[in-house]
């Protein structure tokens, strides 16, 4: 089993070949480049690092049947698999706009879902002859390689390798420079290859270099040469309305459903008594990322990469912008990660966001930013509306709440998360409580000095959280881990003028605020010009909603919740959950039953690609 050099000089081409050949079948990737020089440059070089780094880490892999003495020939159906894998891939990327991933290869390998793709027997003909075209190549490939060639030497495998090397080299540091420069020709490619790795240098950058991450985006792409057909119409209006309402979210870490009582959130529950209660809403992913990315965008969180990648503003705040709002943004933390300040307010003017709070704890940045926001209410020029966000951060992580406030007894003053489990649950759970109810304290103090500013009934007030909060209810503690009810489902109260009390029972979503928002400023557009939700004021009955997380999706439903990973990187299959217990149903038939349902989540999903 030794290694000779005449078995390097049989494997290298063999390898390099599959390269090349990988790079032919991957040019449908470049099918969205723009013009824009950098861009051309930058997805050249990563398509090589990236096609490269691939068949590395698979000879890697492979290493071992090179050892044997024909063990070369196990290469042949191992590099058959890894290029018609690629050309599925190609395909999936041209339909979905993203790559394999266990929801996709649900749909292709059953029976009912490959049916709803609607591909007859002269797609299935073409793919057995490119199954047999690949055949060829790979048995040719080995033939050519098999023979003696002393171009191959020691020297130009040391040239080959290093040079395929500067490629990543050149592309892991464009990527990192693009990122730290917010050059969106750059940064908004790194989904674009299989695998791709991008380089983020962000955080060292910041701590040890000074890098300045919440500067003013400067790079701009026009819609011509976006990715995003977001929104998908101009957006026009059914006469512009004459009175334009104040608007204000207010949005507390972790409100989950079973919040909005009158004991844990009075001053929520006394604004609910004359406003619109939603009380089956979901957050549109499992952390804060994607739930407030839901609540700005009404978009499906897959969306989030393309979105940050190119700088794209949501359509609700662009319609605000031209309604002359004036905006005013107050956050408990930075806004610089997550990127909001790259996605949802990436037009709002660095003056107006206020997201560095002087004081030391979180029960003090909360009550600085709700003081802030009541000042600008005193100062402000009351012929202009304003647009208002307030995100408040104590009833995130340790639950953090005032002395006073400790309603909920026996509360934890601490707690460790390494030990804590079921047993010790009512403690951690009445901190969180209290945390809640300090969150409430501070809604009942805007909505009071709205109310003596007689401006209450020209105020949209929404008042909700990012996503929710288990405590061990179906197993685990903690949000960004599944999507358990618990987790997901949150409380909803709005308040809009000229709107009586009702509360709603349907299903509705993060998704649906822009497109209700919207509906109530005359905006004329259809909800699918630009939203993958729909109008709350509307009780259409619908069969799901979807939540994110960075690699996953969720459909909620009414008995079950399907669970599937996003991502070729994670490989879990999809998973049917009962919506009750959260334990998985083993019954792989719900799951045919329910391909339709996945199949108009994927149509969604990729519904504003251009």
């Amino acid at each position: 089993m030794a290694i000779t050099n005449k078995k390097t000089n049989i494997i290298f081409p063999f390898l390099i070949l599959n390269v090349a050949l990988s790079l032919l079948i991957g040019i449908p990737y470049f099918g969205g480049i723009s013009s824009n020089a950098q861009e051309i440059f930058f997805v050249f070089i990563a398509y090589i690092s990236n096609t490269f780094m691939i068949h590395a880490v698979l000879a890697l892999l492979t290493f071992p049947f090179f050892l044997f003495k024909r063990g070369r020939y196990f290469y042949i159906p191992i590099y058959i698999l890894v290029q018609m894998t690629l050309i599925i891939d190609v395909a999936i990327y041209k339909i979905f706009k993203f790559h394999i991933n266990p929801m996709v290869m649900n749909i292709l390998t059953s029976k009912a879902g490959f049916a709803t793709l609607e591909q007859g027997l002269g797609m299935q003909i073409f793919a057995g002859f490119l199954l047999l075209v690949v055949v060829g190549f790979e048995i040719w490939f080995m033939r050519l390689s098999s023979k003696e060639n002393k171009f191959i030497n020691k020297k130009r495998k040391i040239i080959a390798v290093t040079a395929l090397f500067l490629f990543v080299l050149a592309d892991k540091g464009m990527y990192a420079y693009g990122d730290l420069k917010d050059n969106v020709f750059i940064t908004r490619n790194h989904k674009v290859f299989p695998l791709y790795q991008p380089l983020t240098i962000k955080h060292f950058a910041i701590k040890y270099l000074g890098v300045k991450v919440d500067k003013k985006v400067k790079v701009k792409l026009s819609k011509k040469n976006s990715r995003l057909d977001y929104p998908k119409n101009k957006i026009t209006f059914n006469g512009k309305p004459n009175k334009r309402p104040n608007i204000i979210f207010l949005v507390g870490e972790a409100v989950r459903y079973d919040m909005m009582t009158a004991d844990i959130m009075p001053n929520t529950y006394d604004l609910a008594k004359k406003s619109l209660v939603f009380k089956n809403h979901y957050s549109g992913g499992n952390c804060t990322r994607f739930g407030i990315f839901s609540l700005f965008y009404g978009l499906y969180g897959s969306y989030w990469f393309n979105v940050l990648g190119e700088r794209r503003s949501p359509v609700m705040m662009d319609v605000l912008q031209e309604l002359d709002y004036r905006f005013k943004i107050y956050a408990a933390v930075k806004l610089s990660f997550p990127e909001f300040n790259k996605t949802c307010f990436v037009n709002v003017p660095r003056e107006d966001i206020y997201d560095e709070p002087k004081a030391k704890d979180k029960v003090g940045r909360d009550t600085e930013i709700a003081n802030e926001f009541r000042k600008f209410l005193s100062e402000r020029d009351g012929k202009k509306p304003y647009f208002a966000f307030l995100f408040f951060d104590a009833s995130h992580g340790n639950y953090s709440y005032p002395k006073e406030m400790e309603k909920f007894k026996p509360a934890a003053h601490s707690f460790n998360y390494l030990t804590f489990n079921k047993k010790k649950v009512l403690p951690v759970f009445n901190k969180f409580k209290n945390s809640i109810h300090f969150f409430d304290s501070l809604v009942g103090d805007i909505v009071e000095d709205i109310k003596k500013r007689g401006e209450l009934e020209n105020t949209i007030i929404v008042v909700t959280g990012d996503h929710g909060e288990p405590f061990f209810e179906k197993g685990y503690h903690g949000h960004n881990q599944a999507y358990s009810e618990e987790e997901i489902k949150v409380s909803m109260v709005m308040r809009a003028p000229g709107k009586k009390h009702k509360v709603y029972s349907n299903f509705t979503s993060h998704l649906d605020l822009p497109a209700t928002i919207l509906n109530l400023l005359n905006v004329k557009n259809p909800v699918k010009d630009y939203s993958n939700g729909a109008n709350m004021l509307i009780e259409n009955k619908r069969d799901f909603v979807s939540a994110f997380s960075w690699d996953s999706a969720a459909i909620i439903k009414d008995d079950i919740t399907i669970v599937a990973p996003l991502s070729a990187q994670r490989f879990s299959g999809v998973k049917v959950m009962d919506k009750n217990t959260y334990k998985e149903i083993e019954d792989k038939k719900v799951l045919e039953d329910n391909l339709d349902t996945v199949w108009k989540f994927q149509k969604e999903a990729q519904k504003f690609y251009k």
